[in-house]
């Protein structure tokens, strides 16, 4: 282990068991070393594990196999050097902005005059002077950041983690709480030795970071580490800036499309729809049909006004249905994309339901739902039996998007009364 690294995960796995018995394997074989001199960006899409990285080097977890070591020795309990900016402030509202800052403070046994002077030092480093009495709901979401900063600041950490931190602001806002993070950074000021920051976004990462970290999967574990040698304060236009972007794009579009070319391959063949509304992927169909049916899936990305992982996992939602074929970094549209592009809604719904009866776990449901009386379960045994099938997946959020392209297509009705969920009377025997 490099003398100079500050904490260390070695083929980290972890995994959850489920009320059903069954078990969810988060990351597998991670290995991540954070070093003193780095800002290090943990990139990846929703559902990667990310956050639950963030929670095995503070100590809040521990692996179910593997290593974790702070300063070279294995860790136990919390990791005492870090701090966390999560992505909501998490205030309390009770307190001003200066109590807010030195709550932290009152567990590590400090005197009244040391915690006043970290409260002190962190309301100068992130700029809320003369805000020291404010309340959280006199403050604005920008502001209020700044506080969740300051209070893990007066913490005095070796390493700072921030788990997207600025993705609930207005883009002015981040980008302004973005340089300011740098600044402190630089000024070598503060205790810090190494700042994480956890985030979806690419160009954040490469504005930010020095050492890129691509986290994908399944199985969810490190997919590239590329070191990002540009110089403070980077240019979003540059030749160099761009070129680096473009390069974790195809790690990341890589790691989330994969390149077999078939979706629906047996590995495959319980996926399930990610959460994508049925909406936002017939929007895209249609923006593809204008743009002469293929897009570069960097310029996809800016064109729906979507972030690239996010605008990946649409262009995964479009891929799975048959929609769209991704040829490197192309989006294309397929024959039955051009016609959810410009068909008519009957013409939707009906090639919706036809591909959804082609994914094998909608037929399973299907099938499970003619079998129960009156064609109908309780929302609650639907997810139980959704993790008993594909014990891999958030099954809320996959039964849920299940549930809105299974109406579109005429497949499914869901109560929001009863909490349940029934076959749709014209749906088609399997």
């Amino acid at each position: 282990m490099d003398k100079a690294a500050l904490i260390e995960l070695r083929n980290v796995k972890m995994d959850y068991r489920l009320s059903t018995g069954a078990t969810i394997s988060v990351l597998d074989n991670l290995n991540l070393t954070m070093r003193a001199g780095e800002i290090v960006a943990l990139l990846g899409a929703s559902g990667t594990g990310k956050s639950t990285t963030l929670r095995l080097l503070s100590g809040l977890q521990k692996p179910t196999s593997g290593t974790v070591k702070a300063n070279d020795k294995p860790l136990e309990g919390l990791n005492r050097d870090i701090s966390v900016v999560f992505q909501e402030s998490s205030l309390y509202p009770w307190l001003s902005v200066a109590e807010n800052i030195e709550f932290g403070l009152y567990p590590q046994g400090f005197s009244l005059r040391t915690r006043r002077q970290r409260v002190s030092m962190a309301i100068d480093l992130v700029g809320l002077e003369g805000f020291e009495e404010a309340y959280p709901r006199e403050l604005s979401g920008g502001m209020r950041q700044r506080v969740g900063i300051a209070r893990a600041l007066a913490m005095e950490p070796k390493l700072l983690c921030m788990d997207e931190p600025f993705s609930s602001l207005d883009v002015l806002t981040a980008d302004t709480l973005r340089g300011e993070v740098l600044e402190i950074w630089q000024k070598k000021s503060t205790n810090l030795k190494s700042i994480l920051i956890i985030t979806h976004d690419i160009l954040e990462a490469v504005s930010m970071a020095n050492r890129i970290v691509v986290i994908g999967g399944p199985p969810n574990s490190i997919k590239a580490d590329i070191q990002n040698p540009l110089l403070y304060p980077r240019d979003e236009n540059s030749w160099q800036f761009t070129q680096l972007v473009r390069k974790i794009h195809a790690v990341l579009t890589e790691s989330i499309l994969g390149d077999d070319g078939n979706p629906q391959s047996e590995s495959e063949s319980l996926w399930v729809i990610p959460p994508v509304p049925i909406a936002d992927v017939i929007g895209m169909t249609e923006l593809l049909e204008d743009h002469k049916g293929s897009l570069d899936i960097f310029e996809l990305s800016k064109l729906i006004e979507k972030d690239f992982s996010e605008a990946l996992t649409t262009v995964k939602a479009a891929e799975l249905m048959g929609f769209v074929d991704t040829p490197y970094q192309k989006v294309v549209l397929t024959r039955l994309g051009q016609i959810m592009a410009h068909g008519d809604v009957n013409e939707r719904k009906e090639t919706i339901k036809r591909q959804l009866q082609q994914l094998k776990l909608v037929r399973l449901l299907i099938e499970m739902l003619q079998n129960e009386e009156e064609s109908a379960v309780a929302y609650a045994q639907a997810v139980e039996w959704l993790q008993g099938k594909s014990p891999a997946i958030n099954s809320d959020t996959a039964l849920e998007t299940l549930i809105d392209w299974g109406r579109y297509g005429g497949l499914f009705r869901f109560n929001s009364d009863e909490q349940r969920l029934y076959l749709d009377e014209v749906s088609p025997t399997i």
